[in-house]
């Protein structure tokens, strides 16, 4: 059986971590720009993805199944302790802009389609190492073959003579 402890501990620390920004990036996409909160939700993803990127196919699963789950369930908590003290700070010193209910969804949307983007992180590094696995044992099976070649020739002379 694999130990879990190394991933669910990044589980909850990108997790819990995602959850504390989460409501912060949403203040930004509703009242600086949407285009820098989400790629600042985009880059969380990035940061994360690598980290867990790893991890066996098992373990990062589990991780990232994970940190959607807190993230989600837990940056909404954060959300509701957060955003009163945004907007009384907002408030004071400028205007507050409130979302409606549907560009509220399409954020939570966004981030969701964003933070799948961890799964897309593992899936590529565990490409890029599978392919570079396989270019060097092909350059080490053409070595081997380069160095048999000679070896042959030199068996077939001996023989010969």
């Amino acid at each position: 059986m694999t130990d879990l402890r190394r991933p669910m501990k990044l589980s909850m620390i990108f997790g819990l971590g995602g959850a504390a920004v989460i409501p912060i990036i949403y203040e930004i996409y509703a009242n600086v720009s949407m285009t820098i909160g989400l790629v600042l939700a985009g880059a969380w993803v990035l940061f994360a993805g690598i980290r867990l990127s790893g991890l066996s196919f098992k373990e990062a699963m589990l991780a990232i199944t994970c940190v959607i789950a807190y993230t989600g369930i837990l940056g909404f908590v954060f959300y509701l302790i957060v955003h009163p003290l945004i907007m009384e700070g907002l408030i004071k010193r400028s205007v507050y802009f409130q979302l409606s209910l549907q560009a509220k969804a399409y954020f939570v949307m966004y981030c969701f389609f964003i933070f799948l983007g961890l799964y897309a992180i593992w899936l590529a590094r565990f490409g890029l190492t599978k392919a570079f696995l396989k270019l060097k044992s092909n350059s080490e099976k053409a070595g081997s073959y380069i160095d048999n070649a000679f070896d042959d020739d030199e068996k077939n002379e001996d023989g010969e003579k």
